[in-house]
């Protein structure tokens, strides 16, 4: 086999081990609300939200570039005749229409694969959830958000992201190395790299690299109002507490007017 789709089968497949927490998840069915709706969830991957959303009555909609990570979905979707999912570009193909709430959750916003100018990535991703919307219909979205993202993303060394062993006996480990953030672009870069061992003992090693965008809470408002979004929620972190200093995350639950 292809070591690409050895890599691709392995991070998908431990990605969705490791990566369970269910605070947002929690949070987002509250603010939703218990009336079925049919939503949307972009960039859904493994189905970590988009099943949970299923098993609590609504009918949705989930679309991915990364067919490794959609494939951990069947097993979890047995049952649920309310979850379709399928394999498309969040920036180049139509998003669809008449949602009740579109899903931009997980961290999407600044973890969009682009080659293009990464912030009218996101400017478009707030223009599609808008134009996908119903009139009245809702935009969720949910991302790391730092005060001071120079403080974050400003590092030296390694430091093990994922590792592991998957169901085919192949064992890795992504490894985030340094990075920067220039406070003029607000760009944050940064290397790093994936090593994959097969079962027979042999060791490849990607060499991987990460540009994204960190926008301001001002610039997120901007994208929501010059849509049509009007906020009717806005939190920093999943305890409801408000955007502060200290906070490390925004969620906003923007109606479409």
């Amino acid at each position: 086999m292809d070591i690409e789709k050895i890599n691709g089968h392995w991070h998908a497949y431990i990605y969705d081990q490791q990566e369970n927490q269910t605070d947002d998840v929690e949070l987002m069915l509250s603010v939703l609300g218990k009336k079925p709706l049919r939503i949307l969830e972009v960039c859904c991957g493994t189905g970590r939200i988009l099943i949970p959303l299923a098993k609590a009555g609504h009918d949705v909609t989930g679309f991915d570039m990364d067919e490794d990570m959609m494939s951990m979905i069947p097993p979890k979707a047995v049952g649920l005749p309310n979850v379709t999912f399928y394999r498309a570009n969040a920036l180049t193909e139509d998003w669809g229409d008449g949602y009740d709430a579109v899903v931009l959750g997980g961290n999407i916003m600044i973890n969009i694969v682009t080659n293009s100018d990464y912030k009218e990535a996101q400017r478009l991703f707030i223009q599609k959830a808008a134009k996908a919307l119903k009139t009245g219909g809702h935009v969720y979205l949910c991302f790391d958000l730092h005060a001071h993202p120079e403080k974050i993303f400003h590092s030296t060394g390694e430091r093990t992201r994922f590792h592991g062993t998957d169901d085919r006996g192949v064992y890795g480990r992504r490894i985030n190395g340094s990075g920067s953030y220039d406070t003029k672009t607000q760009i944050a870069s940064g290397k790093g790299c994936m090593e994959i061992t097969r079962p027979g003992g042999q060791t490849v090693i990607f060499e991987t690299e990460f540009m994204k965008h960190i926008p301001t809470l001002a610039q997120v408002h901007e994208w929501l109002s010059q849509n049509g979004l009007i906020i009717e929620q806005e939190y920093g972190d999943f305890q409801k507490n408000p955007i502060s200093e200290t906070t490390h995350r925004t969620i906003i639950y923007a109606r479409k007017n």
